[in-house]
């Protein structure tokens, strides 16, 4: 096989390794086959070595039997020869001696047929000669013993003559049996000993084949190594030496090779590229710097010119050319130098810009090629001929954008790469020397000028000594105005110090400011109040003159009233901080029972967002800190509410440790560190100090992902601050962030604060024991209702109203007797303040909630904490904030005894799985209600159309219409049901905008769905009963019908705009974001009007509103702003994106109608 047809096979394309281990594998196999054949020709040789010697000891047990039958012949003839009494035991010895070698001799051949057959024969014929020849013989020996001797002695010698000749013959034929069996063993130990030797020659023979074998697969491999690896190594080695030696012209073989072979003559390719890539730049270097060279010299532009085509065109290969260069004061492009160029009668003439090919390079700046030039277009002359230049180019020589001069080029061929480079990198260089040499023949110009004008000046000098007594005239009167300027300059400094005055009562109105809101939290919380109770006083519709959607819009103003009011809250907190009179209520706070609160507030947070939520505590801590436990709380709840919100994947976790090292002012010994760490989006190092300020946010951005009033971490920090301690932060953009907050266990100068107080005990036990003012306790069966709550007087207050309702009242002055006393009596509802000494309202509620027994009971919050959407959650029926009013209290107490004193309440359950039916059923089954089922929407529909529900438990996935098909047509039924959907699967955005018109309570199908889907449905049974109102028709008919786009990334704003244009008979479509609002557009091109918010996240609706004015479908669609942001030059900045007009939020419903209308008629 050749080189190349081996170079060439699959194994000189296989990879270096993978020859080694084919190598090492194919010596493997040969020592594996030769190991196994040597194992079976020793194994055999062994075996034959074990018949051989089996065969020894075969005729040695043979010759040992023959002696034994030649002692026994001579034992016999010794009894014979004897005159006394016969001593018979040599001869049983020698007896003895034969049976044991025979049995010896058969136990050894028992392999062999044929030698057992005759050692068989050898014992019969001894037994017939022991039973018939010796027994008899010795028989009559001993009877002759007892005669005579003289009597015997001729019988014994007769005896002896026959007995001698028949044992002699029978020992005979044994002998010679005998030798017969000896006989064929050794014929079998000399066919032993021949298989020996041929197995000793088949070893010795495998042996130096086995070395011949191994030393001819070594030469190969040798011989094959070198053909694949040594020799191409060896070549590109002296290919690599070549290109370094600059020698380009290089062949570079082995390049299809698919081993490291090829992987390196691959690479040597590259490498010769590179070289080449390097002597090309090295060239075009060289040329460059030689061209600035000459240039350089050069003083004037004919020079320049003529320098640069004397150098250019030999590089080029160009045989003749024109340099025309641009005058500063126009545009016309004349002559300055040409290369090879014979000039017809009057020479190249001038042209301007845009004129003729060289006019139209300087015009577009650009490099003009043409080919195939006419035969007569150009003449190209020397002594030995002419010819026509079949190239021609034109190159401008630009600088900032502005074609100083055209080069024009006629070429003998068409520029190769490294020409082509050469003419690019050398055009800046010549620019800049053709304004170098401008500049110098302009500077040339004005030193002429200068001269000129030089004695133009001394001329002038005698005029200027004229002046000069004019000046000293005027010196008197520049004094005059010195005083004048001190005097202003007293008059600015009363001015300066008139600014400080102001500057000063600026200060003190900031003061008064801080003063005023401080002290005026009780005028600003008071309408505020009313407002939260009248809104959630309608939301809760207990005169049954709203709509769904009325109360849910009562619901949305109660929580945006809520936010009002959080905000309003931080306003006053830090104003409160800065005026100096926020006071603190330093008590013992424990730190677990702190820790373990902030932790089941949280944990919902953590499961809506898919967060782990984890608490830690460090070695060495205190069990309790002196602080105020509220502020505490209020500053790490601000901070665990930032990590929450700024966090979408990963962890939050809280730790509570000593600091790491004494830190100033923090002894690791005497402080406590409260560590909340995230895994969120992570703060940049100079953005440290910013968001500590007030109102400062860290993304404050039109399309900011995130809300915020940017005031939380700055009145954590001053109520840090108050404590006398800090918040420090570590973070890293994408990394996560971790607050510190550093508190001393006991501030300095502070007195000690009171230990916690005992729980109070219940309020039966703790009230005066007077018969007249005790609350009874209720009777079995009667209709009662549970207070828990700590204040005696306002617990009486609330027993007396229940009596005066004709129900039983219980009382309990904690949470663990609360829950005694539910689970004795079973109340009809529980009325249930959150701060008690014992275990908090929360607790209490999670545990009723947690007992099958109790979990049906409404529970109704008044508290003094502000708290109501958590209590929603947590499953409570209704929520009042301290103070309260008694017709309210009657309200909740009335909404509590409602369904005790009303018929079973009417359940629809719409579920086409009847195991998820008989569940809800089995569920409901402690609650005074009637079920009616359903198992598709459509029979679900005829029975709502019949018959009045006060709920409807509804699983979106249905056979036939959907459930989302379901909702929309159930609207038209009058009253309408509340919805509670039960669905198997987590909705989307676009579901749940699809089905928030219709209702907002949505449980998942998991592991505590039960306990949720009983909540949410004890929450519409617990409900005064709806009555329908009639609709208002007064709106309009010039918008009825027209199908509006609304994009908002606020759920509330979506649902408030979007039932308010309903009302006015458009159809709505709603996105959340720029991007959604984009893929409405498309799936829906027949929208008439666009209502587009500008702060949202992913696309804002700035880059909305340009990108829908780049499709020309869309041109002339109205596109309305909605923004919160009015401040100066943001109406502009909505227009210039492409906006119709703009309205800043609140928005004014009348104004946006009317708005509306104008754009949708034009």
């Amino acid at each position: 096989m050749s080189r190349n047809t081996i170079e060439n096979s699959w194994l000189g394309n296989i990879p270096l390794t993978t020859k080694v281990f084919l190598l090492v594998g194919f010596f493997l196999t040969l020592f594996i086959l030769s190991s196994v054949a040597t194992s079976i020709v020793l194994e055999q040789e062994e075996r034959n070595r074990a018949e051989f010697r089996a065969t020894v000891d075969l005729l040695r047990e043979i010759d040992l039997t023959t002696r034994a039958l030649y002692q026994r012949q001579s034992e016999l003839r010794q009894l014979l020869l004897l005159s006394s009494k016969p001593d018979t035991k040599g001869f049983a010895s020698a007896n003895a001696a034969i049976d044991r070698h025979l049995l010896h001799l058969a136990q050894q051949v028992r392999d062999d047929p044929a030698q057992s057959a005759r050692i068989d024969a050898v014992s019969r014929m001894d037994d017939l000669w022991r039973n018939t020849m010796a027994q008899p013989i010795i028989a009559e020996l001993a009877r002759l013993a007892q005669e005579a001797p003289a009597a015997a002695a001729a019988q014994r010698e007769q005896l002896f003559r026959q007995a001698s000749t028949r044992a002699s013959v029978s020992t005979t034929t044994l002998v010679a049996a005998m030798d017969d069996i000896g006989g064929a063993a050794r014929r079998s130990m000399e066919e032993r000993e021949q298989a020996l030797h041929r197995s000793n020659a088949l070893r010795e023979w495998m042996l130096w084949g086995t070395l011949l074998l191994a030393a001819l697969c070594s030469l190969a491999t040798l011989r094959l190594s070198a053909v694949l690896i040594t020799r191409p190594l060896r070549h590109m080695s002296r290919l690599m030496e070549r290109l370094a030696r600059h020698d380009h012209d290089v062949e570079t073989p082995e390049l299809t090779r698919r081993d490291e072979i090829g992987t390196i003559a691959r690479a040597l390719a590259r490498f010769k590229q590179m070289a080449i890539d390097l002597s090309d730049q090295n060239w075009v270097g060289h040329c460059i710097g030689v061209v600035a060279d000459r240039l350089q010299r050069t003083t004037n532009h004919k020079d320049f010119a003529q320098a640069l085509l004397a150098q250019l065109c030999p590089e080029l290969d160009a045989g003749v050319a024109l340099f025309f260069l641009r005058a500063e004061d126009d545009d016309v492009l004349r002559p300055a130098g040409h290369y090879g160029f014979e000039p017809a009668a009057g020479g190249p003439t001038a042209c301007r810009v845009g004129d003729g090919l060289v006019g139209q390079c300087a015009a577009e700046g650009r490099l003009i090629e043409l080919g195939a030039l006419p035969e007569h277009y150009l003449r190209m002359r020397s002594g030995l001929g002419e010819a026509t230049p079949p190239y021609l180019m034109l190159v401008p020589v630009l600088s900032k954008q502005r074609v100083l001069a055209v080069v024009e080029l006629g070429l003998l061929r068409p520029l190769n790469a490294r020409q082509r480079r050469l003419l690019e990198s050398l055009m800046p260089v010549v620019a800049l020397s053709l304004e170098n040499i401008t500049r110098s023949v302009r500077t040339a110009e004005l030193l002429q000028q200068t001269q000129s004008q030089a004695s133009e000046l001394r001329a002038s000098e005698e005029e200027l000594r004229t002046q000069q007594e004019e000046l000293q005239a005027s010196n008197e009167e520049l004094r005059q105005q010195s005083e004048l300027l001190n005097q202003q300059k007293n008059l600015l400094e009363a001015l300066q110090r008139e600014t400080a005055d102001k500057a000063d009562a600026l200060a003190r109105a900031s003061q008064y400011k801080s003063d005023f809101l401080a002290n005026m939290s009780h005028e600003l919380r008071t309408p505020l109040n009313s407002l939260l109770i009248l809104s959630n006083d309608l939301a809760d519709n207990r005169e049954g003159n709203l709509t769904g959607e009325q109360a849910e819009a009562a619901r949305i103003i109660h929580d945006s009233g809520s936010n009002l009011l959080r905000l309003i809250n931080d306003v006053l907190d830090l104003s409160k901080i800065e005026a100096g009179k926020m006071e603190l209520v330093r008590e013992r706070v424990d730190l677990r029972s702190f820790a373990a609160r902030l932790k089941r507030h949280f944990d919902p947070v953590a499961r809506e967002k898919g967060l782990r939520f984890s608490l830690e505590f460090g070695d060495g801590l205190p069990s309790d800190i002196e602080a105020d436990g509220g502020k505490l709380e209020q500053i790490v709840t601000n901070l665990l509410g930032n990590a929450f919100k700024f966090t979408q994947a990963g962890e939050v976790r809280l730790a509570i440790r000593r600091p790491a090292g004494d830190l100033p002012g923090f002894p690791a010994a005497s402080s406590v560190a409260i560590d909340v760490h995230d895994t969120g989006i992570g703060i940049p190092a100079d953005k440290f100090s910013k968001i500590f300020g007030t109102f400062e946010q860290l993304d404050a951005g039109t399309s900011r992902q995130f809300g915020g009033t940017g005031l939380g971490l700055a009145i954590s920090r001053q109520l840090a601050r108050l404590h006398q301690g800090d918040i420090q932060l570590r973070s890293e953009p994408g990394q996560g962030s971790v607050f510190t907050v550093l508190l001393p266990e006991t501030p300095p100068g502070a007195s000690p604060a009171p230990p916690p107080a005992e729980p109070a005990s219940d309020i039966a036990a703790a009230a005066p024991a007077d018969s007249a003012n005790a609350i009874p306790a209720a009777h079995a069966g009667a209709i009662s209702i549970l207070v828990i709550e700590d204040d005696p007087a306002f617990a009486r207050v609330l027993g007396d109203m229940i009596r005066r309702k004709g129900c039983e009242a219980l009382v309990a002055g904690n949470g663990e007797a609360g829950l005694q006393m539910a689970r004795q009596h079973r109340p009809t509802g529980i009325v249930l303040d959150l701060m008690l000494p014992d275990m908090d309202g929360w607790t209490v509620l999670e545990r009723i909630k947690a007992e099958p027994g109790l979990r049906h009971i409404p529970v109704h919050i008044v508290s003094a904490l502000d708290e109501s959407p958590r209590s929603r959650d947590a499953g409570a029926a209704s929520y009042l904030t301290k103070p309260v009013s008694a017709e309210t209290l009657n309200g909740a107490i009335d909404r509590l005894l409602l369904p005790a004193r009303e018929a079973p309440r009417r359940l629809l359950i719409v579920d086409d799985d009847p195991a998820s039916r008989a569940s809800i059923r089995t569920l409901l089954s402690a609650q005074p209600v009637a079920v009616t089922e359903a198992v598709s929407a459509e029979e679900a529909l005829a029975l709502a159309r019949g018959n009045a529900f006060e709920c409807i438990v509804l699983d979106l996935g249905l056979p036939g219409m959907s459930g989302f098909d379901f909702l929309e047509k159930l609207g038209a039924v009058d009253p309408r049901p509340p919805v509670v959907v039960y669905s198997a699967r987590e909705l989307s955005r676009e579901d749940q905008l699809r089905i928030r018109p219709h209702t907002d309570s949505v449980v998942v199908k998991g592991s505590h769905s039960s306990e949720r889907l009983l909540d949410e449905v004890s929450l519409f049974l617990h409900r005064v009963r709806q009555r329908p109102i009639a609709p208002d028709d007064g709106h309009g008919d010039d918008l009825r019908g027209r199908k509006i786009l609304m994009v908002d990334d606020d759920m509330r704003n979506l649902f408030a705009l979007s039932k308010v244009l309903r009302g006015h008979g458009m159809e709505v479509l709603l996105a959340q974001d720029g991007s959604k609002a984009l893929r409405q557009l498309a799936e829906h091109p027949d929208i008439d009007l666009v209502l587009m918010d500008v702060m949202m996240p992913v696309m804002d609706g700035y880059q909305a509103t340009r990108e829908i004015r780049k499709n020309p479908d869309h041109a002339h669609l109205p596109i309305i702003s909605l923004t919160a942001k009015a401040m100066q030059g943001d109406r502009e900045k909505s227009l210039a994106s492409g906006a119709n007009d703009y309205l800043v939020k609140p928005v004014d419903i009348p104004k946006l109608l009317s708005m509306m209308r104008v754009w949708l008629h034009r």
